[in-house]
């Protein structure tokens, strides 16, 4: 299936039926008084999160989403019927935006929430509503209400605890196929991934985190070079960013750390917010590096590059070196979320029994 991860829509709401303006009229009843009953609701328009899905290409083809008007009154005292709500099931990570004023409508965390888009408008009043003591025979009635309509944007973000960031051919596939579950497509050429790719990554019972590898990115995206800085918003909910360098190029006029500082000052230019996320250096492909030189080219790389974070030496192709990192980045996804772990005997490591958010642990 395409991955699409932006659409506009137009979604409306139905308007409310009108009210109706009527008498009872019967066989030796000549004042059976005001029976016009209401207009009928107008349908809303709601989102629901769905985790069955992972892309909005529903939304790309089909662009409008209209509910039905509501029913207008009857005379007998009979309401009209409200109409049916439209439920719009969309990828859990969606936000929805008014393109109008860019404001925020919803943003889809949790599977199963439902957000109301665009409400539907009242039925309006028959002249039963308007009967009193001293207005015995009322001939008022309102048209309904109009229902809500706007022209929203919507735009998925992956939920993921951790993102692969790096140039293209640099192992990011390789690394997630190792660790995860994941399956991506992967060569020996550039730009081999042209969409986001989710793994979860098992590191014991009732413990895992989910990892994201998005596109390579390359020097001159923010001036639209290669895939640009379209699906760095997938990181944005990551609390780990992992920079996947590729520590033996093809070319070797390539300088690794060159590359690398292009990276990050690109992710600079794109979000401030993000570039200040905790970021491990992650050196991969060391099986292509003689074993007499690796300490030696790991240090050079760490040295010139002026880095002084967590630094991880793996082979994503042979796996050396990849359930450390797996280990370590579980242990910082679950002080980030403030796992609280209780003793099983079954499990002498222990296991998370839930990922409450600092205030509510507390």
């Amino acid at each position: 299936m395409k991955f699409i991860d932006e659409a506009t829509i137009d979604i409306v709401a139905g308007n409310g039926g009108a009210g109706c303006a009527s008498f009872r009229r019967e066989k030796f009843i000549p004042f059976g008084g005001p029976d016009g009953g209401d207009g009928g609701r107008g349908g809303s328009v709601f989102a629901v999160a769905d985790s069955n899905l992972n892309t909005l290409i529903d939304y790309r083809y089909a662009r409008r989403h209209e509910a039905r008007n509501g029913e207008a009154g009857r005379g007998s005292d009979q309401y009209g019927a409200a109409s049916d709500d439209i439920i719009l099931r969309m990828p859990v990570g969606t936000i929805v935006k008014d393109l109008e004023t860019d404001t925020v409508i919803a943003e889809l965390i949790e599977p199963g929430e439902k957000i109301l888009l665009a409400k539907g408008g009242d039925g309006g009043f028959g002249n039963l509503h308007f009967k009193t003591s001293t207005n015995r025979a009322p001939r008022q009635k309102t048209p309904g209400w109009p229902g809500e309509a706007k022209k929203v944007k919507l735009e998925l973000r992956v939920l993921a605890d951790v993102g692969l960031l790096g140039q293209p051919n640099a192992g990011k596939s390789t690394l997630i196929t190792a660790i995860s579950n994941a399956r991506p497509k992967i060569a020996d050429y550039p730009f081999t991934t042209l969409y986001p790719n989710l793994g979860v990554v098992r590191v014991g019972p009732e413990k895992s985190f989910v990892v994201a590898d998005i596109p390579g990115l390359i020097e001159g995206a923010s001036e639209g070079a290669g895939l640009g800085h379209q699906f760095l918003r997938h990181l944005q909910r990551t609390r780990l960013l992992l920079h996947v360098v590729d520590l033996a190029p093809f070319d070797p006029s390539v300088d690794p750390v060159v590359e690398a500082k292009a990276i990050v000052n690109e992710l600079k230019k794109y979000d401030e917010e993000l570039y200040n996320k905790p970021r491990w250096l992650v050196l991969n492909k060391l099986d292509m590096v003689p074993e007499e030189e690796r300490a030696k080219r790991v240090k050079d790389f760490v040295k010139r590059y002026k880095w002084k974070g967590p630094v991880f030496e793996i082979s994503a192709l042979t796996r050396d070196g990849c359930q450390p990192l797996i280990h370590a980045i579980y242990d910082h996804v679950a002080t980030a979320h403030k796992v609280i772990v209780e003793v099983d005997p079954r499990f002498p490591e222990g296991k998370p029994v839930n990922a409450a958010p600092a205030d509510e642990a507390e």
